[in-house]
């Protein structure tokens, strides 16, 4: 096997996909849609569109053997549920808007676990596991590396309340996502992970659907549509959910949290866990402060003797971000390589101090 076939309706990646399959000694064979020239034994790359799902679709039906989906930009990852039913055959997600590091390793997972005793000759590939080893784990190692780099501390500034974020990425298999977004009045937080791939791949997708709806439907009922997919996508996959769903509403400012997983949220000296939902009432200039359930994995693992409570007690006074990064640090003091065990978040949600609120 010395060639990988991908499929495109342009040229416009041609030039990423040839470097990208030079990371793995390939040669690219480059396919149009509605050509029928390709091999089924191949390793193939399918660029997805709207326009090309049926024929993508069609192929997926022909093949025995996996492909990798290539998407644009994280927009087209709403595409990801409407091939939940070809997923045997789908062996992951690419995403060409990411350097060429980041998808690297998914590829030489792909050509290692599909066509390691398919194609390649066997006294070659004894040759060389040990080599593609040691370079899928450098490859990844830049990947986790690049995702620390450009997630570091982030605020969003938002109308009457700022949301402050950090990430660190894990070494398990799936992720941890966070996302906002604001109509009018309305306030929607949502952090959902999961340890399956394709469920994670899922979750980018319905956000992105959810953030596309219609401005005119109730914000509200579309997050409980929201989860419902969410909840279908984990029992249909037999993959683990978490998530914090947070509805504020900056009239009231009551904020309803549908919560699950072993995350916590910490409000007016109170840590609540995300065993059930539960309802608050916030004033203006105070925080909300979550903590993801694999932040909570990696502290069990990392840093079992640090007490949650003593630990916001003791960093009161600090600011918000001089407080996460102070978190970060206790949570990976002790971990042995250059990542954490589970990915990792920390936001925290403030009230502007002059947000006007009606008084009940």
């Amino acid at each position: 096997m010395n060639e990988i076939e991908c499929l495109r309706e342009t040229g416009n990646h041609d030039e990423y996909l040839k470097k990208l399959a030079s990371k793995a000694n390939l040669n690219t064979v480059l396919l149009k849609w509605g050509e029928t020239k390709f091999s089924k034994n191949n390793p193939m790359i399918l660029i997805a569109t709207q326009e090309n799902l049926e024929e993508l679709k069609e192929i997926c039906e022909l093949r025995d053997l996996k492909v990798l989906i290539a998407l644009n930009a994280r927009r087209d990852f709403k595409i990801v549920g409407e091939l939940k039913h070809y997923f045997n055959i789908i062996f992951g997600f690419i995403d060409l808007s990411q350097e060429i590091d980041y998808n690297t390793p998914i590829l030489i997972n792909y050509l290692n676990m599909n066509f390691s005793t398919h194609s390649i000759k066997l006294d070659q590939l004894s040759r060389d596991l040990n080599k593609i080893f040691e370079f899928t784990q450098s490859e990844l190692l830049k990947v986790k590396d690049l995702h620390d780099r450009l997630i570091k501390v982030r605020v969003d500034n938002l109308k009457g309340i700022t949301v402050t974020s950090k990430f660190m990425a894990g070494e398990k298999s799936g992720g941890e996502f966070f996302d906002m977004i604001q109509k009018d009045q309305d306030f929607l937080f949502i952090l959902a992970g999961s340890d399956n791939y394709i469920v994670s791949s899922l979750i980018l997708s319905e956000i992105e659907i959810l953030k596309q709806t219609d401005s005119t439907i109730n914000l509200r009922e579309q997050s409980e549509h929201f989860l419902k997919m969410l909840v279908k996508y984990a029992s249909e996959n037999n993959a683990n959910l978490d998530y914090c769903i947070v509805n504020i509403n900056l009239k009231t400012l009551k904020a309803d949290c549908l919560l699950r997983g072993e995350g916590f949220l910490f409000y007016q000296n109170q840590l609540i866990d995300f065993s059930k939902p539960c309802s608050i009432t916030i004033k203006p200039s105070e925080k909300l402060y979550f903590l993801s359930s694999g932040a909570i994995k990696n502290l069990k693992l990392l840093n079992p003797n640090l007490q949650l409570m003593n630990f916001y007690k003791q960093n009161a006074d600090k600011n918000t971000r001089d407080l996460i990064n102070e978190f970060f640090f206790e949570v990976s003091r002790n971990k042995s390589g250059t990542f954490l065990i589970y990915d990792a978040l920390m936001n925290v949600i403030e009230v502007d101090r002059n947000t006007l609120y009606e008084i009940n």
